[in-house]
């Protein structure tokens, strides 16, 4: 069954204008750590952070398990190639990408995956490559901006909204890149590194 069939048409709509900031930024510090080496996005969605590596000339894969998903990312970005995999096991060729996306995809998953999720990514990009996650933190104040997350996450579903409590109750994105063994800073190359209040952080962790 696909979760996100029913989502899929709208995603980039509803939810694509909030994230162009950071899919930007996300570009932006991919130049600055991977050059013109090819990337790879886990759990690509519809195929907008792949889709824009494409479009500067280079190579870009995107990998996620929602068929629906990857309809809307092939039919908008042809210059990246979208493959049906689990972002746990891609089978792709290990040390083979200069760098690696995951992008507000570990706040969804249990934690047993995310984990899993990043100790494929450090597979898969090369030795000095670089890993960079857009995901939730968690801060003090912009409450509003916090109350609204919390909101979209909760009408995504109850196993959805039970794993971004899980992961927002461990600290967000910081603690968890360093339970997964990798020591996590702000991305370089990038002009922002914090959005949506301060609720949204992209980090870089270097392999």
């Amino acid at each position: 069954m696909d979760e996100y069939a029913r989502i899929a048409p709208l995603y980039d709509t509803v939810v694509g204008p909030f994230l162009r900031p950071v899919h930007a930024a996300l570009v932006e510090a991919l130049r600055a750590v991977a050059g013109d080496g090819p990337v790879v996005d886990l759990c690509c969605g519809t195929g907008v952070v792949a889709g824009m590596v494409a479009r500067t000339g280079r190579e870009a894969i995107g990998v996620d398990l929602s068929p629906a998903m990857l309809d809307r990312a092939r039919a908008r970005h042809g210059g990246a190639r979208f493959l049906l995999g689990d972002a746990t096991a891609t089978g792709l060729a290990g040390g083979a990408f200069a760098g690696c996306v995951i992008s507000f995809a570990l706040h969804e998953k249990p934690p047993e995956t995310g984990l899993a999720m990043l100790a494929e990514a450090r597979r898969l990009v090369v030795p000095g490559g670089a890993i960079l996650v857009a995901d939730y933190r968690v801060v003090r104040g912009a409450w509003l901006t916090g109350l609204a997350i919390t909101l979209v996450e909760r009408l995504a579903g109850r196993a959805h909204h039970d794993c971004f409590s899980r992961y927002m109750a461990g600290g967000g994105s910081g603690p968890f890149l360093r339970r997964a063994g990798l020591a996590a800073g702000p991305a370089p190359g990038a002009l922002r590194t914090r959005f949506m209040g301060g609720w949204v952080g992209l980090y870089q962790a270097v392999v």
